[in-house]
């Protein structure tokens, strides 16, 4: 998978229509304007894939999230652990950054699971965890993380989630498979899934005191 998508991209860069700087560094996103009062709590991450260029509906999903008072920040998968380790040093200090949602696509959706794992085991409470077909083997929740929902494609590149034997919270994986209009490339900007996940965030953000 990582092969082919390199190759992919290999040929987007000769083709002259990506470049160096398409990575950027994780910073906030602007805020763009709320029908509702920005929430003093919680914290959403979205990680895109490969050089940035195949998961722009993480871009999507958090316009949708910042026009219900939703903040968000979305980075490169890349950067997962750097978001991590500094989410963990604040909430030494700071318990109201509660709740955690952590979405990615792709590498991106490998990285949100191991970037939950990383908070989790800091103490840091994980409330969700979506995943928009992960592409590689092996990623297992631990404990600490309270729903995990893995939207994949058992007919490609996707890859279900497992979990340990201290995983005690919810996680649905999701194969999408049948659904023909969906692909790799194109599972993260499905308009009927957000609608799903933005549901599910906004109801977490409403029920934080």
């Amino acid at each position: 998978m990582r092969r082919d998508l390199a190759v992919v991209a290999a040929t987007l860069l000769l083709a002259g229509l990506l470049s160096a700087e398409a990575v950027p560094t994780p910073v906030p996103r602007p805020q763009h304007a709320a029908t509702s009062a920005q929430p003093e709590h919680g914290r959403v991450f979205l990680l895109r894939g490969l050089i940035n260029v195949f998961s722009f509906g993480m871009d999507r999903l958090a316009r949708k999230l910042e026009a219900k008072g939703i903040p968000s920040r979305v980075t490169n998968f890349t950067h997962w652990r750097e978001f991590g380790v500094l989410l963990a040093s604040q909430y030494r200090t700071d318990k109201t950054i509660p709740p955690v949602v952590i979405i990615g696509h792709s590498l991106g959706a490998d990285s949100a699971v191991d970037m939950a794992n990383l908070l989790a085991e800091r103490g840091v409470p994980v409330r969700l965890v979506v995943a928009f077909d992960g592409v590689n083997n092996g990623h297992v929740v631990g404990k600490g993380i309270d729903e995990v929902i893995n939207y994949y494609l058992s007919n490609g590149y996707g890859k279900k989630i497992e979990a340990s034997a201290e995983f005690s919270g919810t996680l649905a994986n999701i194969d999408l498979s049948e659904r023909e209009e969906i692909d790799h490339l194109n599972i993260d900007k499905s308009a009927s899934l957000h609608d799903e996940v933005l549901a599910k965030v906004t109801k977490i953000f409403a029920e934080t005191p």
